[in-house]
């Protein structure tokens, strides 16, 4: 028997050879097909011979259905209740009835009440410097030296020229992301009017009826580059279109085939990815690339960046250890051991580390160790004296400035301790950290009704009889100075007024 490669040939076959005499048996038992077969292909071109044939192919003829003398229930049901479920259907029809299954009820459910289609998403181009689109995209990295990582890629681009610009870090806080925006402002040389942001809590807060809370803070930053932050809507990502795609070029071509060091070699590439590749392909929508046509029409439609960036530094309260450090991000700093227990200012920046003294003179500036690490930077400078170190004289005036109580409580602590005086003294000062000054001053009175001069008794007293508190960041304070400031002031209704409003309205009723 002859092998076809295709349907159509086989049935060439058969119609040219019953033309040439083969009769249907003859040819049935040649390609071993059944009679009804071979009469159904010779008919069907006999009638595409006759009756003509269409490109569409032939029309089905529907097949009489068990639920064909239900239809006019069936329209009856799906009138009267839009939302009836397919189950609900087939209980009502087999109470008449029916004696079909579900599966026939549901596909004609379906069919009578199609789900609406969803609205196509239209793109639109903005003009040159109206609108930019940022985002993140997390990624596993196995890195060479440090093994396997997730890294954060953040992504800017401007919407008309569609030029790129993106950097990896480890972390997606407040701060990080308002440093990757100044990095980018930097690159493109100017800020956009406009900027499109997702539900991200460092951007938005939340979502009231429909309006999106900002971050006072982010506002804050954004405002100085004399730009805007768009919220897009949740679950709708098609919004921003031109900054999701690129991720798929970022891992397709920057991230596959290439191994990397570390996160520092991962960053160095993406500079040089972003110079050779993302800034000269061919764009698939603009057909041009994307550093031509930042150049030629939207670098000029640029805001201009301020004569000063914004101040990116994160400013945090912290309380000097006994032994001479103060924490951030669990990295140790040195500074002088005069300043223990005292209250310091800790000026973060993405690089550097800076500490203010009480009256904001700088005391200490270290360079910033990568955070998590657990690692100390100590100063040799600041570790003149052993007997500053350890000695009471350094913290006296501040041990006394915690109330009335202190100076009685201090007195019977030299008596108790008095080779470990300055050592207690410290201890108590540094609770300052979790307490308030004025809740230690009343441990104080307490340990000294039952003679208790040690650090360890005001700690359990603190436990037991107060409340803790976290020293707060400067820059929390303020944005929540000015957001009371700006919103507006409540007064307070009496019941009373809410009653004559609801007896008003049910007299006009």
């Amino acid at each position: 028997m002859l092998i076809f490669k295709s349907r159509q040939e086989l049935e060439h076959a058969i119609v040219t050879m019953h033309l040439d005499g083969w009769s249907k048996r003859a040819l049935a038992k040649h390609f071993n097909m059944s009679r009804n077969t071979i009469r159904s292909i010779l008919r069907k071109f006999e009638g595409y011979r006759d009756q003509g044939h269409s490109a569409l192919g032939a029309q089905k003829i529907p097949r009489k259905s068990k639920l064909d003398d239900h239809m006019p229930r069936v329209k009856e049901l799906v009138e009267k209740y839009p939302n009836i479920t397919g189950q609900r259907l087939f209980e009502e029809l087999t109470d008449d009835g029916f004696k079909g299954g579900i599966s026939i009820v549901r596909q004609r459910l379906a069919d009578l009440r199609p789900r609406p289609k969803k609205t196509p998403v239209i793109r639109f181009e903005t003009l040159p410097g109206q609108q930019a689109q940022m985002d993140w995209s997390p990624y596993t990295i196995r890195f060479a030296k440090e093994g396997k990582q997730v890294v954060n890629c953040f992504s800017y681009i401007l919407g008309f020229s569609r030029r790129q610009y993106i950097d990896f870090t480890r972390d997606r806080t407040f701060f990080t992301l308002i440093r990757r925006h100044q990095d980018a402002f930097a690159h493109f040389g100017g800020v956009t009017r406009h900027c499109l942001y997702d539900g991200e809590k460092t951007v938005i807060l939340r979502w009231e009826a429909g309006i999106p809370v900002y971050n006072p803070s982010f506002i804050s930053f954004i405002t100085h580059y004399l730009s805007k932050p768009v919220g897009c809507r949740p679950a709708s990502p098609q919004t921003k279109g031109k900054v999701e795609a690129p991720f798929k070029y970022v891992e397709s071509n920057l991230l596959n085939a290439r191994t990397f060091e570390d996160l520092e070699d991962l960053r160095k590439m993406g500079r040089w990815w972003m110079a050779n590749r993302s800034d000269c392909h061919i764009h698939d929508k603009t057909g041009q690339p994307p550093l031509q046509r930042f150049i030629e029409q939207e670098q000029a439609a640029l805001i201009g960046l301020p004569q000063h960036p914004y101040d990116s530094c994160e400013v945090v309260l912290r309380v000097c250890r006994v032994d001479g450090f103060v924490e951030f991000e669990t990295n140790f700093y040195s500074v002088p051991f005069e300043h223990i227990a005292d209250i310091l200012a800790v000026k973060a920046g993405e690089h550097e580390i800076s500490v203010y003294g009480p009256d904001l003179d700088l005391i200490a500036c270290h360079e910033r160790i990568a955070d998590g690490m657990g690692k100390k930077r100590e100063n040799p400078d600041h570790r003149r004296s052993i007997k500053i170190r350890y000695g009471l004289e350094p913290v006296k005036e501040s041990f006394l400035a915690l109330g009335e109580f202190a100076p009685p409580f201090l007195s019977g602590l030299q008596d108790a301790q008095p080779r470990k005086c300055g050592f207690h003294a410290r201890m108590i000062l540094a609770m300052k950290e979790n307490y308030h000054a004025d809740d230690i001053n009343k441990a104080l009175n307490h340990a000294m009704n039952y003679y208790a001069f040690d650090a360890k008794a005001i700690e359990r007293i603190l436990a037991a009889t107060a409340s803790q508190r976290t020293l707060e960041s400067f820059r929390n304070q303020r944005a929540k100075q000015q957001l009371q400031k700006a919103l507006p002031k409540i007064r307070q209704r009496s019941l009373g007024e809410y009653s004559n409003l609801i007896t008003r309205a049910n007299t006009n009723e």
